[in-house]
Formats: structure tokens, C-alpha cells, sequence
């Protein structure tokens, strides 16, 4: 396949960070007003159209939608219904409307659910292993947990409770995915971050550390006004020493994904209409390729990890039906640009995913 004149990058793809939810589940997504513009089934169907069948997909790691919920027992009830869903299209057992086939469920290669980690161990332990019922023969999936703090008070990720949770994770090889909003939220939730991190490790065998696979590079703000950031941005500067201290931690990941979000909406385009090499791609790569280009130079190729962030991305990514190809299509040139090895772009687009969340 081309586009311009590139020739684009065939190697098998992991996509590390995909949300799905079927129609009947809106109402319980804490997000989804009735105006919203991703207000509609986002399944298994939707996505592989999404993916034009990229025959070079290999699957997927769902990550949990942020359903409503509170950490304590009675906010589990959305939740454990995420899992009841996505174990249904992992089990191969499809219910009619709901946008998958048994067929599918080859597609689904990890599980991240929800996770009500300020309860610390013994709440922890008592939620995982309804999860782990629920989700019946798909159990062997569930690779980690996600709570998300992007709108959390400050202090949460510090909490006793906390932290235990999360040593408990690495206790049972789950992996923690770290969703925080430098853009929205401020940069305070890194350094936050950066503590939590270091108080879950103190103390723990190597082996035992829980392995944190932080999302959507922070999501840094993008929105500023001089492209790219210059050492002069403090913005850029700020962002980038929080990621070097993130990165210190030898067993934390990093998803260049959610950019579409973080960007100003681009010039007036066709919707759902694929962008080119010399249009709106390379507006969008000067958008985001110097923050992409920090992220390879801290992290290394060796645990940096492809994620679409679908359906979120559809939006500010041209569309629903083009959004996962322009993404897709943004990293590819910016892998082909890059002195990396093949090795090292396979990586990238799925070994490290399959060695973080242990992919067979």
C-alpha cells in the first residue's frame, strides 16, 4: 500500500490501547452525554471497518471506558458489567446487536478492567477475583488494571491504600496503566505520578515491582502556540523532565497514543476522507512529532508501544472511518524517519506490548 511516496510498514501490530462498548451500555459510561459525538456501539465490527482489515493486525488489548463507578463495593456494579462484555467477545460468545462474532474473539489479546485501587490490598483482592469469575475462560486475559487519577484529587495516588494496591498488582504480575492529563490537569499529576511509582517499588524484589504502562504519553499539551516546542517553550521543557524522571523507572512503558486528542482541531477537511502524505498528515506531524520524538529519545524503542486510543481518536483524527489509518499512518513515517532497525519497529508495533502485558 501507498500513500505519496512512501511505502508503508507491513510488521505485525499490536494495538495496545482500544476502548469498545455496545449500545446498550452507554448510559452507564461516565462520559457519554446524550450530545456526545462518540454517543453510539463502537464494537468489534466498528473497529476492524475502522482498520480497513488491516491484514497486518494481530489483535488488540482493550483497556476499560471509564464506566460509572466508585471504589468502594457499591460502585463496582458498571464495571464488572465492562468485564461481563468484553469477556464476551473474548470467549467468543456474541449476543445479537451487539457488533462481534465468534470469530472475533482470536482478535482480543489482553484485558485491562477497571480496578478500585484506593482500597488497597485485601479490597483489591476481593474485586479481581470477581473479575476473574466473570470473566470465565477468558480469565487468562485479564493482564492488568487501570484506575484512572487524570481526574482524581491531589493526593490520591499517594494514599497508603494506594500504593498498597499497586504492590499487590506487582505481587500478581498485573500491570498498573497510568492515565494522567498534564494539558487538563496540570503538571502536579506527574510529579504525583513519579512519587507513587517510586513508593509502590520501595522495597520490592525486582521481580515484584509492578510494571506501570503510562497512557497517551501524559497527554502533553500540544496546544501551544510555537511549533515545534523549543528548549525555550517551558511548557515542552516541563513535560519532557517529568518523562525522563518517569522513564528512570526501568520497568515503565510508554503508549504514543490519544495525540488526536491533545492537538487543535486541524484546517477545515473532509470527514472520513483518508489524509495524504502532503496535506493533513504532515499538519499533523508537526503537530505532534516533536513530543513523539522526545518520548524515542527518553524511552528507547524498547518500551515504547503503538496504541490507537479508538474511538477516542475519531474525532480530531479525520473521522471515524479514517482515524485509526491516519494515526497508524503518522507513526509509520515517523518510525521510517527515525534510525531504528527492524527489530526495533517491531517492537514498537508489538513486542513490546506483548512483553509488558505478557502476550504469548
Amino acid at each position: 500500500m501507498e500513500q505519496g511516496n512512501h511505502q508503508q510498514c507491513l510488521l505485525p501490530i499490536i494495538d495496545s490501547h482500544i476502548h469498545l462498548f455496545p449500545a446498550s451500555d452507554l448510559d452507564t459510561l461516565a462520559w457519554c452525554s446524550p450530545d456526545h459525538a462518540l454517543r453510539a456501539q463502537h464494537s468489534v465490527d466498528e473497529f476492524l471497518a475502522a482498520t480497513d482489515n488491516a491484514p497486518e493486525l494481530r489483535g488488540f488489548v482493550f483497556v476499560e471506558t471509564d464506566r460509572k463507578s466508585h471504589h468502594l463495593q457499591g460502585g463496582w456494579e458498571y464495571p464488572l458489567q465492562e468485564v461481563d462484555w468484553i469477556a464476551r467477545i473474548a470467549n467468543g460468545e456474541p449476543v445479537p446487536g451487539e457488533g462481534h462474532e465468534p470469530g472475533h474473539a482470536r482478535l482480543c489479546l489482553g484485558i485491562v478492567p477497571w480496578a478500585p485501587l484506593p482500597l488497597g490490598e485485601h479490597g483489591l483482592q476481593s474485586y479481581v477475583q470477581q473479575v476473574r469469575d466473570r470473566a470465565g475462560a477468558s480469565r487468562h486475559l485479564i493482564k492488568g488494571f487501570r484506575y484512572l487519577v487524570q481526574d482524581k484529587l491531589p493526593g490520591t495516588m499517594l494514599e497508603e491504600r494506594f500504593v498498597e494496591g499497586l504492590k499487590w498488582l506487582g505481587w500478581n504480575r498485573y500491570t498498573f496503566d497510568l492515565g494522567v492529563d498534564y494539558r487538563s490537569g496540570g503538571i502536579w499529576q506527574l510529579d504525583e505520578a513519579i512519587k507513587m511509582i517510586s513508593r509502590a517499588h520501595e522495597d520490592e524484589a525486582e521481580e515484584d515491582k509492578v510494571v506501570i504502562i503510562v497512557n497517551h504519553m501524559c497527554k502533553p499539551n500540544m496546544r501551544i502556540d510555537a511549533w515545534p516546542p523549543t528548549e525555550k517553550s517551558a511548557v515542552f521543557v516541563e513535560w519532557e523532565d517529568r518523562i525522563r524522571r518517569l522513564a528512570s523507572f526501568p520497568n515503565t512503558y510508554m503508549k504514543i497514543s490519544g495525540a488526536f486528542s491533545e492537538i487543535l482541531p486541524l484546517p477545515a477537511h473532509d470527514v472520513n476522507e483518508p489524509w495524504s502524505v502532503t496535506d493533513k498528515l504532515t499538519e499533523a506531524t508537526s503537530r505532534v512529532g516533536c513530543w513523539i520524538l522526545s518520548v524515542f529519545r527518553i524511552f528507547g524503542p524498547e518500551r515504547v508501544m503503538f496504541g490507537s486510543d479508538w474511538p477516542v481518536c475519531n474525532p480530531g483524527g479525520g473521522g471515524g472511518k479514517v482515524a485509526w489509518r491516519n494515526w497508524r499512518w503518522l507513526v509509520d513515517n515517523m518510525l521510517q524517519d527515525l534510525p531504528l532497525s527492524e527489530r526495533d519497529k517491531q517492537a514498537v508495533w508489538s513486542s513490546n506490548a506483548a512483553k509488558a502485558y505478557r502476550i504469548s
